[in-house]
């Protein structure tokens, strides 16, 4: 399911960073008010722990600040019982999200649009370890921070109607539980697919003209805000805070090659044979979007890699041997930049980060042995930055 949710996600920000580069004639007219209902289907596990897809209904609500820049909110329920598993999901599922849309093609008849919103994802039932008798496990309610994040397309028929589709990867935070056992929490991650309408509420509204963000360079700080599971910790997801700076140059149209270079300070009191110390973090890819009105949005395919400072190397009697490990990181997800004058940038990104950890050795009272990366993990991120262009 992770994987899969990987190429989707790649997939919507390479169709929709091509489409943005095509020439576009602009829409008419658009209003500020836009109500809208959809039907969703969302990936989670079945009773046989495969991957099975549930059908939901839910209902949008878009206050447009230009045609191309909107915040949005959704709401969306899906009523079929998912199966219990320890705190991952189970029961109906509930998802509400509330963000940034914003829209890199436009013509008279389609749009390409991104997102990027925050929310909540709220499980009826899951599964938990039952406080009245050991070995024994029982169901409640458990209400997560999601991040939704991907993008789609809009066709108008007329005027005022909308139709829509669009697909989001919405990774979320799973706490570690340490009360009968010790279960570590982790960063979980499903797909999640809408086709909808909407109706423009409101008077018309002309579109505006719309002029280019000049500048072809850009750098400054970043802060950074990652929610990451730690290797070797008991509760394991926590949030670490960095510090760093970016840098980007515009490659042609609306392809920039951006990079992000950060450090999170903060140590772990253990570590694994993959994880432990601090964490150096190094980006470069590709962001595609559009620059107009003192605004830009963004899709970003960015590779690199997580560093950590003390990976466990070693356990013999006479202690704990320790070194750098490094592992390869997918950066997805989305960029907003706000131009309050012709050389200053307020960026704010948001994604979520894959980790692929691989087999690293690690020595055991003098015998190598091999300690295996597993599966793909995730982390979700939160960057504040400032920035010049020229």
């Amino acid at each position: 399911m992770s994987y899969k949710t990987s190429a989707l996600s790649l997939a919507s920000a390479a169709i929709a960073a091509f489409l943005s580069a095509l020439p576009a004639r602009a829409q008419d007219e658009y209003s500020q008010v836009e109500l809208g209902a959809q039907y969703s289907l969302i990936r989670e596990t079945n009773s046989n722990l495969q991957a099975a897809t549930f059908s939901g209904l839910g209902g949008r609500f878009d206050w447009n600040f230009s045609r191309r820049l909107a915040l949005e909110s959704q709401l969306d329920f899906f009523p079929q019982h998912g199966v219990p598993l320890p705190l991952i999901q189970g029961g109906r599922t509930l998802q509400a999200v509330f963000g940034l849309r914003a829209k890199a093609l436009q013509t008279r008849s389609i749009s390409v649009f991104g997102l990027i919103r925050p929310g909540l994802l709220h499980f009826t039932d899951v599964e938990v370890p039952s406080q009245q008798s050991a070995g024994s496990f029982s169901t409640q309610p458990a209400t997560y921070f999601v991040l939704n994040l991907g993008g789609g397309i809009e066709y108008y028929p007329a005027p005022r109607w909308i139709l829509r589709a669009d697909i989001e990867g919405d990774p979320y935070r799973v706490p570690a539980y340490t009360g009968s056992f010790v279960q570590p929490g982790k960063i979980n991650d499903t797909t999640r697919l809408s086709f909808g309408v909407a109706y423009r509420a409101g008077a018309l509204q002309e579109n505006e003209h719309e002029p280019n963000v000049p500048g072809n360079w850009e750098f400054g700080p970043l802060f950074s805000a990652m929610a990451i599971a730690r290797e070797g910790l008991t509760e394991n997801v926590r949030t670490e805070p960095g510090v760093g700076g970016y840098a980007s140059y515009r490659l042609y149209g609306v392809f920039y090659l951006d990079g992000d270079l950060l450090y999170f300070p903060r140590g772990t009191n253990s570590s694994g044979p993959h994880d432990g110390g601090t964490i150096l973090q190094g980006l470069v890819g590709l962001k595609g979007g559009i620059r107009r009105n003192h605004v830009g949005f963004f899709g970003k395919v960015r590779p690199g890699f997580n560093s950590y400072s003390d990976a466990l190397t070693g356990v013999t009697a006479l202690g704990s041997s320790y070194a750098r490990s490094t592992a390869f990181v997918l950066d997805l997800g989305g960029i907003f930049e706000f131009y309050p004058n012709q050389r200053s940038t307020l960026r704010v990104e948001a994604g979520d980060s894959h980790i692929y950890f691989g087999t690293q050795p690690l020595n055991v009272s003098g015998t190598t042995e091999p300690s295996l990366g597993g599966n793909l993990q995730h982390s979700i991120q939160l960057v504040l930055g400032y920035g010049w262009r020229f």
